[in-house]
């Protein structure tokens, strides 16, 4: 039941003509209630994860809202219509329990919940997890590019065009930030999530994407990749250090592929729901 229910709306649910239920007292009565919301439930190796699915549609990319909310950095400059096709990408950052359950083991630092985030994971041991994922289950697994990355902190086609996930100025509500962090990462899903159902898209832990970095230009784009060679990879969203304005769904990060600090983490992207051995 409630199939086209948006995340994000809520329903009212009228029970009547049960007569085995009409002399219960109507505070004890509850339901189970299960929202299709389109996602993609995956298990790897007993551990399961959802993947939400993304419209394809365009956006303008880059910080459109210049000082005066956050700071203005040029690296997000200038502003570039992109345009995408649909996609998957994972309903949270990917949890030190999912992490174990493909390389039996765990490199992070904040430790003591399977619902962490993994972090201390450089870009290239992501690639070798990926790697290893896509072959238990059968997805063709990878990082979201920077623009799918940005497109989904929006709020996809749903976006309500904020600075922040899902908030305009509430940074709190959506963001584990220095604000409210204690200095350390947080359980996945424990904030509100934006207008896709997806949690934690700004603060926690700063998330690789697939990108080289390279400056924007102010050319429309469609599905971008990045440039095919460079020095540093991309990280989006902030994390559970940063100031709030480093937070916004168009704040740039950039790390050599090959570290990975107690803030760095990542979040799972597809293309389709198509298995590759069916």
């Amino acid at each position: 039941m409630g199939k086209g229910v948006k995340p994000g709306d809520s329903l009212i649910i009228t029970a009547y003509r049960l007569p085995e239920i009409q002399n219960i007292d109507s505070s004890s009565l509850s339901f189970l209630v299960e929202v299709d919301d389109g996602a993609l439930l995956v298990y790897a190796d007993k551990y399961p994860f959802r993947m939400m699915p993304v419209e394809g549609g365009s956006f303008i990319m880059g910080c459109t809202h210049p000082r005066g909310e956050k700071n203005t950095y040029s690296d997000e400059l200038p502003t570039h219509k992109v345009t995408l096709n649909g996609y998957f990408i994972g309903q949270y950052e990917v949890t030190q329990g999912l992490w174990k359950a493909v390389m039996g083991e765990n490199p992070s630092k904040w430790i003591g919940n399977d619902s962490l985030p993994v972090e201390q994971v450089s870009w290239n041991e992501v690639q070798i997890f990926i790697a290893r994922l896509s072959q238990i289950t059968g997805y063709r697994f990878r990082l979201p590019t920077e623009a799918e990355w940005e497109f989904a902190a929006r709020g996809g086609t749903r976006s309500h065009g904020t600075v922040y996930p899902g908030v305009r100025s509430q940074v709190w509500e959506t963001c584990w930030s220095a604000l409210n962090s204690g200095g350390h990462s947080h359980p996945v899903g424990r904030l509100k999530p934006n207008e896709l159902g997806l949690y934690d898209m700004g603060g926690n832990v700063l998330e690789w994407c697939v990108d080289w970095m390279e400056a924007y230009t102010d050319k429309p784009q469609t599905s971008p990749q990045g440039p095919k060679i460079g020095e540093n990879r991309i990280l989006r969203g902030g994390c559970f250090n940063s100031p709030t304005w480093a937070c916004s769904v168009y704040e740039r990060s950039w790390y050599l592929p090959d570290y990975g600090y107690s803030f760095f983490g990542f979040r799972l992207a597809l293309d389709s729901a198509e298995r590759e051995d069916q």
